[in-house]
C-alpha cells in the first residue's frame, strides 16, 4: 500500500514538471512571437522614415527659385515686388489705448496650384518659405502671427484676402504677404530681404534663396473716422 502511495506521489510530480514545462514552452513562444511582431514593426517604421527622408530630399531639390519664380510640383509662386509700408494712426480693438504707427513689408505675389486638392496662397507660402532681412553679417527672420492692423492696409486690401481663400488646382491667383515689423522682435528697418525656402514640418531650409530690395515705400494714414485713408508713396 505504501509503495501504491509512493508511486502516485512520483506521478503527481512528474505531471506538474511536464505541465510546468509546456506551460514554459507555451509562454517562450509568445514572447517570441511578440519579440518578431515588435521587430517588424519596427522594421516597417524605418522603412517608411527612410522613404520620406528620400522623397523630401527629392522634392527639396526639384523646389527651387528659377528668377523670381518659386517653382515645385505642387504649385508656383511668382514674386512680382517688396514694399515698405508705415501705417499711421493706427488703433486696436483689442488695446482701445494704443495708437501709433506700425511698419510692414508687403510682398505682392501670384500663386499657380498645380496640386489635386485646393489650398490658401497664404498655406503654400508660409509652408514653404520664409522672409528674413538680410544683415550685415548675418540674416533675421520675419513674421510670426498675422497682424491685426493687416486690413488697415488697404491698396492691398483685395490681395491679402485673395491669401485666405483656397485655389483650385490649375488655377492662379493675384495675393499679398504682409509682415508686420516689431523691433522688440530684433526686426530692423532694412531695405534688402531674402525669401529662403525651406519645410515647415522639419524647420529645415534648403536651397538658394530670393534676394528681394524694397521697390518702394508707402505711408498709410488712417484717420479716426471710418472715411477712406490716405496713402502716400515714395519711389
Amino acid at each position: 500500500m505504501k509503495k501504491r502511495y509512493i508511486l502516485g506521489a512520483v506521478s503527481l510530480v512528474l505531471l506538474g514538471l511536464g505541465t510546468s514545462a509546456c506551460s514554459s514552452k507555451g509562454d517562450n513562444s509568445n514572447n517570441e512571437q511578440a519579440t518578431s511582431k515588435k521587430a517588424d514593426q519596427l522594421e516597417k517604421k524605418l522603412d517608411k522614415a527612410d522613404k520620406d527622408a528620400k522623397k523630401q530630399s527629392t522634392e527639396q531639390t526639384n523646389n527651387k527659385f528659377v528668377g523670381n519664380t518659386f517653382k515645385t510640383n505642387k504649385g508656383i509662386i511668382k514674386i512680382e515686388k517688396l514694399t515698405k509700408v508705415t501705417l499711421k494712426n493706427a488703433t486696436s480693438d483689442d488695446d482701445p489705448n494704443y495708437h501709433g504707427d506700425i511698419h510692414y513689408v508687403v510682398i505682392d505675389a501670384s500663386f499657380t496650384n498645380k496640386a489635386k486638392k485646393g489650398v490658401t496662397p497664404e498655406d503654400f507660402f508660409t509652408d514653404n518659405l520664409k522672409l528674413e532681412q538680410k544683415l550685415a553679417k548675418s540674416s533675421h527672420e520675419v513674421g510670426g502671427e498675422r497682424s491685426a492692423f493687416e486690413e488697415d492696409l488697404t491698396p492691398w486690401k483685395d490681395k491679402i484676402n485673395a491669401k485666405l481663400d483656397k485655389v483650385d488646382p490649375g488655377q492662379t491667383v493675384q495675393f499679398a504677404m504682409s509682415y508686420q515689423l516689431d523691433k522688440d522682435d530684433g526686426d530692423k528697418d532694412v531695405d534688402t530681404y531674402l525669401l529662403q525656402p525651406w519645410n515647415s514640418n522639419t524647420m529645415d531650409t534648403y536651397g538658394k534663396p530670393l534676394k528681394l530690395t524694397a521697390s518702394s515705400t508707402q505711408t498709410i494714414t488712417k484717420p479716426n473716422d471710418d472715411s477712406d485713408s490716405d496713402t502716400d508713396t515714395d519711389d
